[in-house]
């Protein structure tokens, strides 16, 4: 599947009203479970993602309650994670512009592409592992 430019690369005015609510974020912990959430976690299970992002010491349950509240994230009736797409595009262009055309030195992976050019490259070494039980 092709990734249009949108997708990749949100629109300069967007991002930057956007950003402003993410900036706004108590600290370096909300913003982290923030864009966890946007590159990994939407659509699962908001107690499976307590228990990952506990594993990470990032003390979820708090930072979680402060991105519902400001509405970044939501958990809907099935307690289960989801973002809207704009914001959702937002977070991961905070991560891919950090460093735009190497993706090996990003924090965060998810388009596919990305991941097996990476590791079939072997130019990273993982940060931290997740354990699931």
């Amino acid at each position: 599947m092709c990734i249009g430019k949108t997708q990749k690369i949100p629109n300069d005015q967007v991002h930057k009203k956007l950003k402003i609510s993410y900036d706004g974020l108590n600290d370096d912990i909300e913003k982290e479970i923030f864009l966890n959430i946007a590159c990994f976690f939407i659509g699962m299970d908001q107690n499976d993602v307590i228990h990952i992002l506990n594993g990470c010491e990032l003390y979820p349950e708090i930072g979680i309650s402060v991105l519902v509240e400001r509405s970044l994230v939501t958990v809907d009736e099935r307690n289960v994670f989801g973002m809207h797409d704009v914001l959702r595009d937002m977070g991961r262009e905070i991560i891919r512009e950090k460093s735009p055309k190497n993706p090996e030195e990003r924090s965060r992976l998810w388009y596919n592409k990305d991941v097996i050019d990476v590791l079939s490259e072997q130019t990273v070494r993982p940060l931290f592992t997740f354990y699931f039980s």
